[in-house]
């Protein structure tokens, strides 16, 4: 499932202010030069992070320090096995010297902190990195980083995409109302759009899309601080994606000075928000995709008179896009541009089904990049719009489409080692013991309980009553019966009254008459009487009064004579 609107809108404002101020709080954290010789600063704010990551995630997140700069990295497991590709979020904790390093990088620990809190409420496919970086700052630049780069490199980490977080805070004025947040991707001497441009296209799509629309990415040449900043030792390394985020660095009046304070007036904490918010959400939308089916984006929304609303659909491989839109009321106008700005597509309708979705387009694209769908609408009273964009998509770029691999090795989706009808790889996907066909021991295989919409890893549910006939899911089960229907073979009695009275609940048997006493099945159930005994309101009752009575007339009948008669002495 795409948990990405859920992920964006848990991220607290509040929250995350309030990490920038308790890490804030220590003091300058800057680390001397020799990498045994820390200011103390250094020490309590790492013992800190560490500190929060495993209260922040119930202990979920692992925590090591990697090399001799003590860098923090938290890894909250996925669920999958095997040597799969992992994300991760990352920021340095010591700051310059005599600086409290509000901003930086204050700003990116609690973009770390807030996610990993955030994150783990979740089981995740495949492992995120929470990365807390030392050694930025002192004698010698950026120690601490090259660091881990060279330990993933060791232990064979794979990273799909390393979000890096530094100095975002300060509100960029060089534009009127400019509030953009610059993501930095890395390019090389040939641009390869699946390892740079493509993640930063998806994070602005989380931005524009489902956020506050401040995200903007921008190239590794036009990014102040791409060589500037710890996700540089991963780049220079060939590490698959790194992506930085920075804001207003050229009018940050604060920057590495000692007024980095949390309160600082200018800085604006609605940015921190935001970049934490959409990194999560770009995660949860990586990760949620189904296998065996193509990617939807799921809008709801309200236009009121000439209204537009935009949003970005990044491309990656040849697709068709398919638009439907459910409106109700006025015209509604639909234009699909390319990622040079060239109309791909474009529909106007002057009225539509509010009950039934109107399919608007399906263009085929062949061009890689961000393209931009732009709704307007033209008459005067407010109309809420409900938006699907499916799309095929390929985020590592390997030629197989997302809908066909889920980073599990094919051979798992033609193999079924407990024979139960469910491939090893589904067995994967839904939590179930691939080597037992009853993972939960509930004696309801898994496979019946996936196709009852049960949950086959709680056994509990095999002592409940779905249908609340009186028989329980595993008793249904065992009998065959419908667990969803209190009367399985629709003879219009129930499957619980013809267990009990020894009819059969998969044969229409209403008008059969089990005890022969003339009266049907059907009719012993409406009437509340057992089908297997003859009712006791026939014959039987009246042959066993008869002797009795016809004792008492006789008797009657002779002492009435002897009174009429005179008697003889």
């Amino acid at each position: 499932m795409d948990f990405s609107k859920e992920v964006l809108s848990s991220v607290s404002m509040t929250e995350y202010r309030n990490l920038v101020r308790e890490i804030s709080e220590f003091g300058s954290r800057f680390i001397m030069d020799a990498a045994e010789v820390r200011l103390e600063n250094n020490e309590n704010a790492r013992e800190y992070i560490k500190q929060k990551l495993l209260e922040f995630s119930n202990d979920r997140i692992e925590v090591e320090e990697i090399g001799s700069y003590k860098n923090i990295v938290g890894r909250l497991p996925g669920y999958l096995p095997g040597n799969n590709p992992a994300l991760a979020i990352s920021a340095h904790y010591d700051s310059p010297e005599f600086s409290p390093g509000a901003n930086c990088d204050g700003s990116g620990v609690a973009a770390v902190l807030e996610l990993s809190k955030v994150m783990s409420k979740y089981d995740w496919p495949l492992d995120i990195y929470f990365i807390a970086f030392n050694g930025l700052f002192g004698y010698r630049f950026m120690q601490g980083s090259p660091q881990v780069a060279r330990e993933f490199e060791e232990r064979g980490v794979e990273l799909l995409i390393m979000y890096n977080v530094d100095t975002i805070l300060v509100q960029d004025y060089s534009l009127p109302n400019d509030e953009r947040i610059l993501m930095g991707y890395g390019t090389t001497g040939q641009i390869d759009y699946h390892r740079g441009q493509l993640w930063a296209d998806l994070t602005r799509m989380m931005s524009t899309n489902i956020g506050s629309d401040k995200v903007v990415p921008v190239p590794s040449s036009a990014f102040p601080l791409w060589t500037g900043s710890d996700h540089y030792a991963f780049f220079e390394r060939n590490f698959n994606t790194v992506c930085a985020f920075e804001s207003g660095l050229l009018v940050d009046t604060s920057f590495h000075r000692a007024n980095d304070t949390w309160n600082n007036y200018l800085y604006n904490y609605d940015l921190g928000r935001e970049t934490t918010g959409v990194i999560g959400a770009s995660m949860a939308h990586i990760m949620g995709r189904t296998y065996g089916e193509m990617t939807h984006l799921i809008y709801d929304f309200t236009l009121s008179y000439s209204q537009t609303r935009t949003f970005y659909i990044p491309v990656s491989t040849p697709t068709t896009l398919n638009l439907t839109v459910r409106w109700f009321g006025g015209s509604a106008s639909f234009h699909l541009f390319n990622p040079s700005g060239g109309l791909v597509s474009a529909k106007v309708y002057n009225k539509s089904s509010a009950w039934m979705p109107t399919n608007v387009f399906n263009p085929n694209l062949t061009t890689r990049g961000l393209y931009t769908l732009i709704i307007e609408k033209n008459t005067p009273s407010p109309v809420g719009y409900k938006l699907q964009v499916s799309y095929q998509t390929d985020i590592d770029g390997n030629g197989i489409e997302d809908s066909q691999e889920y980073w599990i090795d094919q051979a798992l989706f033609h193999s079924d080692q407990d024979n139960d009808n469910l491939s090893d790889a589904e067995e994967i996907l839904f939590g179930t013991d691939m080597l037992n066909a009853d993972t939960d021991g509930d004696t309801i295989p898994d496979k019946f309980e996936i196709d009852m919409g049960l949950d086959p890893t709680n056994p509990a549910d095999g002592t409940e009553d779905a249908d609340g006939d009186q028989l329980t899911n595993a008793q249904e089960y065992s009998r065959g019966l419908n667990l969803l229907s209190s009367d399985t073979d629709s003879d219009m009695m129930d499957d619980y009254w013809e267990v009990q009275n020894g009819l059969d609940p998969l044969v229409d048997d209403s008008s059969l008459d089990a005890d022969n006493d003339g009266i049907t099945n059907l009719q012993e159930y409406l009437e509340g009487t057992n089908p297997q005994v003859p009712d006791e309101m026939d014959i039987p009752i009246v042959l066993i009064a008869a002797p009795s009575l016809f004792i008492a007339l006789i008797s009657a009948f002779v002492y009435v004579t002897r009174r009429k008669e005179p008697w003889n002495y």
